[in-house]
């Protein structure tokens, strides 16, 4: 809300989010908010993952993702600030063989559907 108009004209733009035809401050913030808390449906392993798509947005993710090879620590990490902890442990588990074995190419195709999902590029 401290932002001037111009600015939030601005940052909608950045956003992917055309606040121009909106002339109140509180109603250029209304639908930035309602853009952003905006969530994602992502199909992977037969599960249905809702992602809120500002969760890509955060720099924290952006800063893992553009930081080049993850460690483990850092991709679960990084799932758990996309999906959350109780969903990060359902992908988890759907990655993991009767035995207890965890499939870590199961893994890398459930990551990589969420971190390149369309749903989540713009708000």
């Amino acid at each position: 809300m401290g932002m001037s108009l111009e600015q939030l004209d601005q940052y909608g733009r950045l956003c992917g989010i055309d606040v121009s035809g909106r002339k109140a401050r509180e109603d250029k913030v209304a639908l930035i908010e309602e853009r952003r808390a905006r969530v994602a449906e992502i199909d992977v392993l037969g599960t249905t993952l809702r992602v809120p798509v500002r969760a890509m947005h955060d720099k924290r993710v952006t800063d893992l993702l553009n930081g080049g090879p993850l460690t483990d620590e850092q991709a679960s990490a990084l799932m758990e600030a996309l999906l959350g902890e109780e969903q990060r442990d359902k992908v988890v588990e759907l990655c993991t063989d009767e035995d207890g074995a965890v499939d870590v190419e199961a893994m890398a195709l459930a990551f990589a559907t969420v971190v390149r999902s369309p749903e989540l590029k713009n708000f």
